[in-house]
């Protein structure tokens, strides 16, 4: 079926609606370490030690640090038509109101302790389709966590929204999505501050800007 979807794409009967699920750069070199993964040498014996010294920072984590514009960036997706973002709203649940430490005796679960995914945050945001044409938006929220990158992607919502009509976005954040891991401690941790919230079109077309403020750190 692959020649009738282009097709239908290429005479506009459907819009373009697919994501770039990561960066191309405009010059090999923004790639950085990339570029130089940890091969077998003849002194390795095939056990070939890694650091991973890059640390989190890979593909849209390292351009957003080093301040590097993308040829295509992470996110990134062609339409027939025009999408408006507005209406941000970014809170705490209840719950998180009385946050405590994770209880250390829960019985464990694949994933990890079964509390770090409680619903402790809420973001929405409506998105209208102000073009002529029916078509699906990829509506994308990054957080910014403290002491680590600048946007992290914590969900992502794809909707098919009429011409002239919208629609309300929602993104449940869990005490996972917005903990680090603590070496000294070995557990995820939330942390004291203001947490960024970007909602938008890719990593680099950011719509609504707000924030998720969190008075104590466990």
């Amino acid at each position: 079926m692959t020649g009738p979807a282009l097709t239908a794409l290429m005479y506009g009967e459907q819009s373009f609606s697919g994501r770039m699920p990561y960066t191309t750069a405009k010059n090999a070199s923004d790639y950085g370490a990339l570029l130089f993964p940890t091969r077998p040498d003849n002194t390795s014996m095939g056990f070939t030690q890694s650091n991973y010294t890059e640390g989190v920072y890979i593909d849209y984590r390292a351009f957003e640090a080093q301040n590097i514009t993308a040829r295509f960036p992470f996110g990134f997706g062609l339409t027939y038509t025009t999408f408006d973002y507005s209406s941000l709203t970014a809170d705490l649940s209840d719950s998180a109101a009385n946050l405590t430490a994770l209880p250390a005796d829960c019985p464990l679960e694949s994933g990890g302790n079964p509390r770090l995914f409680d619903i402790i945050a809420t973001v929405t945001a409506v998105v209208s389709n102000t073009g002529n044409v029916v078509a699906a938006e990829v509506a994308q929220l990054y957080i910014g966590i403290p002491n680590a990158p600048i946007k992290q992607l914590r969900g992502f919502s794809k909707d098919t929204i009429n011409p002239g009509h919208s629609t309300k976005v929602s993104f449940p954040l869990t005490r996972r999505d917005l903990s680090v891991w603590d070496v000294v401690s070995q557990q995820w941790r939330l942390q004291t501050g203001s947490y960024e919230v970007y909602v938008g079109k890719s990593v680099e077309d950011i719509q609504l800007t707000g924030t998720i403020e969190i008075e104590t750190s466990i």
